[in-house]
């Protein structure tokens, strides 16, 4: 009996550190982000966060999701070595009187992280596996214009 409990504990220990297995080293990727605000009235807003390789994720590995400030969303392949997720968020989102629908694009995840962390969910030979990155650096925000520029 004794053996069998061990067993089971010693086999749950493993599986639960694939979980948090490193599937990309952290110094062969750069992750950061920038907000952005729209410059018209109800344009909305929202956060890009960037993940740039400094070599290509091997065949069996897919970047697939990000949990960043409370929002867990896709990202998008840019290349082989740049992806992009982008957040839309709560700030200057027009809403008229009645309108109960939500203004986000980006479904709600309630990890605790730092400011500054993220995490990134990958998918190594069809099993997920998510990874925290530290030190996601900040880029200035973007706001854009209000109105096209005449020329």
């Amino acid at each position: 009996m004794i053996h069998y409990i061990l067993t089971l504990f010693i086999s749950a220990t493993l599986l639960s550190c694939n979980a948090t297995q490193t599937i990309v080293q952290e110094n062969n990727l750069s992750a950061s982000y920038e907000s952005w605000v729209a410059g018209v009235r109800g344009g909305g807003s929202g956060i890009n966060f960037y993940v740039d390789l400094k070599t290509e994720l091997s065949e069996d590995i897919e970047l697939k999701k990000v949990i960043f400030r409370g929002y867990e969303v896709p990202f998008e392949k840019q290349d082989t070595l740049h992806f992009i997720a982008r957040i839309k968020t709560e700030a200057n989102q027009e809403k008229f009187d009645g309108d109960k629908t939500t203004v986000t694009s980006s479904p709600k995840n309630n990890t605790k992280l730092a400011e500054n962390e993220a995490i990134l969910i990958f998918l190594k030979n069809g099993k997920e596996f998510q990874q925290v990155i530290k030190n996601v650096k900040e880029k200035p925000m973007l706001l854009y214009p209000s109105a096209k520029p005449k020329n």
